[in-house]
């Protein structure tokens, strides 16, 4: 019983999470924003997180630092940010991204979990 109610929790997981992706990708489609993945974070402050992202179109890294929010690994959003320099860094190229610059968001299993299902 336990074993089954596991495996039924996991497929009603799977198919919220692929819903979650059909609809980021319908936002998507919409033309707002860019899409990109939070690659890897490697710093979470008070007032953000620094991360490496990856833009999905091109295959690009780029530091970038999300104010306010402690943002996911794996993470698929769709942005309009701006690069700047980056004093604590001496990087002229970091990302600055603003709450209301991200447009929607997924965490990075919702493609995978749209992926297991269309298979």
């Amino acid at each position: 019983m336990t074993i089954a109610s596991t495996v039924r929790s996991r497929r009603k997981r799977t198919v919220a999470l692929a819903a979650q992706w059909q609809a980021f990708q319908q936002h998507r489609g919409s033309g707002q924003g860019q899409l990109l993945q939070i690659t890897r974070v490697y710093q979470h402050g008070r007032r953000g997180s620094k991360a490496v992202v990856t833009w999905c179109d091109t295959g690009r890294q780029q530091d970038a630092w999300f104010w306010d929010w402690h943002v996911p690994a794996g993470a698929y959003l769709l942005v309009n940010a701006s690069s700047g320099y980056g004093p604590h860094s001496h990087n002229p190229n970091v990302l600055y991204v603003q709450p209301n610059q991200v447009h929607a968001w997924v965490p990075g299993q919702a493609a995978r979990a749209a992926q297991r299902i269309s298979q």
